[in-house]
């Protein structure tokens, strides 16, 4: 598998993909299989850590922002380090405009932080 999925001690599902990784619709089903069972039937919060992509292709994002992961988002913050993984989110966050909320972060305490704030969307 291209990435590493847990739950934090937080409560948040924490998807670390490995670097070089061409993200596609062959190798993103299994990082969704491993989401959804750590989330394990809930609505959790999501820090994609995306620093290490180097591609992410039309099937990926369709999958990535499709109704088995919505289902399980309460909200998904994107880790990004580069100006390549800053552009790869910026596309997700305004082409595919997933159904839930979505924030891009260089620095993974805010991301925690907005995470964990308690909102209305949040529920």
């Amino acid at each position: 598998m291209d990435a590493d999925v847990e739950l934090s001690a937080d409560g948040i599902v924490v998807i670390r993909f490995h670097d070089g990784v061409r993200l596609n619709g062959h190798n993103l089903p299994p990082v969704v299989e491993a989401h959804v069972a750590v989330a394990d039937g809930q609505r959790r919060p999501v820090l994609v850590d995306i620093r290490g992509l180097v591609s992410v292709d039309r099937a990926a994002r369709q999958l990535a922002s499709g109704p088995r992961v919505e289902a399980i988002t309460s909200r998904l913050a994107l880790v990004v380090g580069n100006a390549a993984t800053r552009v790869i989110g910026n596309f997700f966050l305004r082409v595919t405009g997933p159904g839930y909320p979505l924030r891009l972060f260089a620095d993974e305490e805010l991301a925690r932080a907005w995470l964990l704030e308690v909102s209305s969307d949040a529920r």
